[in-house]
């Protein structure tokens, strides 16, 4: 098993999920939870078991991590609509970030001239890219 602390960090600090539902899926207190999110605790003092059984939880597929895509996926609608895209368009990917294992589209050229200095640049059938934002939009 690998660990990816930031995921079981996320998980563990994320209010949205209950620490009894925490509780009652993992196996891990719900008071160790509480006091986690409360500051009582760290997290660098959890315990190897601990952090083992959540990371195995998100193995699992019991939580998604995503990416914020409502306003690009939005413009870039209304640009297919308006005619503004081809079948292809130029995306750049931000840095990498290791909680969602994943390098977001942060913006899109319609074409390679448009590309600014300094910006990397990949072709991808536009298609792909809406459907990539929103598998990556849809928060579970």
């Amino acid at each position: 098993m690998i660990i990816n602390t930031t995921q079981v960090e996320m998980v563990l600090n994320n209010k949205a999920i209950p620490a009894y539902s925490l509780e009652a899926e993992t196996g891990v207190s719900r008071d160790r939870i509480s006091k986690l999110r409360r500051g009582d605790i760290k997290f660098e003092n959890m315990s190897l078991k601990t952090i083992m059984k959540i990371q195995k939880w998100i193995d699992d597929g019991n939580y998604k991590f995503s990416y914020d895509y409502t306003e690009l996926i939005n413009e870039l609608k209304e640009d297919i609509a308006e005619w503004l895209t081809s079948d292809y368009i130029y995306i750049v990917r931000g840095e990498y970030l290791e909680a969602i294992k994943y390098a977001p589209i942060v913006d899109y050229y319609y074409e390679p001239e448009q590309i600014e200095n300094g910006d990397i640049a990949e072709k991808v059938s536009t298609a792909s890219v809406l459907a990539e934002m929103e598998l990556f939009n849809n928060i579970l």
